[in-house]
């Protein structure tokens, strides 16, 4: 007990940065990286977007194509903890596209201790995801389908973890209508290591629809782990003009993040806002996201269409 008292003692401040950063806690989730942004758009719009194309967010339907980018992001979490991420997304042949991206984030370094509370040294943790993914539209029918691989390193201290994971997607869209409805399965586990893995497979279904009278692309996503986790997501992006956006976005997460702070967190928590501005063929974009504990996490991305 008194061993377990110091350990949580010394650890305090890594366990609140898994709290704060993480969107939910799952019981059959054992990895919170899983669960973090890897894109400044997809913040701006608290998690919403599964049908929005990024060529780093490993979250994404993989089915969705949005033309030749590569892009790289800066995301800053409570207590110093930060997620590093680049991507690409190339066209290929027979109306065909693949993506390829790293994603890293570190929840910084710590000090360890004996049972008997002597020094060891220090260590870090950290989780790498290494993602490729190939998708393709099809000329007669409006249907487009996906599929992707992550391999993932994990490293909590002395503890290692390496998996393998697969998902697929697909979607339908209406021109007439600008409608897209889309179904993608996340994170099929493969464990490749001794210990012990526990990652629930999430399935999604998503929708976008652009408005007819105002320049605005709605998208509205609701995600499972099994029948006690769903959880629906709201957001949307509006053109103001020809260089800048707009995005907003929250979802049901703020209710489990709820701690009645205070009116003002309880009411914009597991929210998000941000904006880009677009320089010929370079893309800007920034965006924030709160927390219901009141706590913030912001990033920059810089996307180049090639």
């Amino acid at each position: 007990m008194i061993l377990f008292m110091i350990n949580i003692h010394r650890h305090l401040k890594f366990l609140i940065c898994l709290m704060f950063y993480t969107s939910s806690l799952y019981s059959k989730t054992s990895f919170p990286g899983a669960d973090t942004f890897s894109s400044t758009v997809h913040l701006s719009m608290g998690g919403a977007g599964y049908l929005k194309p990024s060529s780093s967010n490993f979250n994404v339907n993989p089915s969705i194509f949005g033309g030749k980018i590569f892009s790289a992001s800066i995301i800053k979490y409570p207590a110093s903890i930060a997620s590093q991420n680049i991507g690409i997304t190339l066209p290929i042949i027979n109306n065909g596209f693949s993506s390829f991206s790293i994603n890293h984030i570190s929840y910084g370094t710590f000090d360890g201790y004996t049972e008997d509370f002597e020094p060891t040294g220090s260590y870090s943790s950290s989780d790498t995801r290494i993602s490729g993914s190939y998708g393709r539209s099809f000329s007669k029918i409006p249907l487009r389908i996906g599929l992707r691989s992550n391999y993932y390193l994990l490293k909590y201290g002395n503890q290692r973890f390496r998996m393998l994971s697969l998902g697929i997607g697909s979607a339908i869209s209406s021109k007439k209508q600008d409608i897209i409805l889309g179904f993608s399965i996340h994170d099929v586990i493969i464990n490749l290591s001794e210990n012990k893995v526990d990652l629930s497979p999430q399935f999604v279904l998503s929708g976008s629809k652009k408005l007819k009278y105002l320049p605005l692309e709605l998208y509205l996503d609701l995600t499972s782990k099994d029948q006690s986790n769903q959880t629906l997501f709201f957001g949307g992006e509006f053109d103001l003009g020809s260089s800048f956006k707009f995005r907003f976005g929250s979802s049901t997460r703020k209710f489990n993040q709820n701690i009645e702070k205070d009116l003002f967190s309880s009411i914009v928590g597991a929210s998000g806002l941000g904006f880009g501005y677009k320089s010929q063929n370079i893309f800007f974009n920034y965006g924030v996201y709160m927390f219901g504990t009141g706590a913030l996490a912001q990033g920059i991305e810089i996307a180049i269409s090639l």
